[in-house]
């Protein structure tokens, strides 16, 4: 009777060791849950998004470059096509537009 009685202790202390790991377990599990929550919150997303960018020169350099690219394209094509309701000119100003962005891309691109 005594070896069932022992290892009904050594079964119960199990338990509650498992009972506890499971509740600690648990426990971390709820608080990666919070964080996650709150760092997929849109407005914690766009802070840290600014962050990134604040700290990012790359970033910069890029948007940079596309901003120079599109503005050369867009004004060469308002250059080129004026207000005209032309379908042709409309065309041929998007043409020109796309060609001269990808120009101005490579161009800047090419110098750093």
């Amino acid at each position: 009777m005594k070896t069932y009685k022992s290892q009904n202790e050594k079964l119960d202390r199990a338990i509650a060791e498992l009972e506890l790991q499971r509740n600690l377990k648990f426990h971390e599990l709820k608080q990666q849950l919070n964080l996650t929550y709150e760092s997929i919150k849109p407005i914690n997303i766009l802070k840290q998004s600014l962050v990134d960018f604040k700290e990012s020169t790359d970033v910069k350099a890029n948007l940079f470059q596309s901003v120079i690219s599109i503005a050369g394209g867009y004004f060469s094509k308002k250059l080129l096509v004026g207000k005209s309701h032309s379908t042709f000119k409309k065309i041929v100003g998007y043409a020109v537009q796309y060609g001269v962005t990808n120009f101005i891309s490579k161009k800047v691109d090419s110098n750093q």
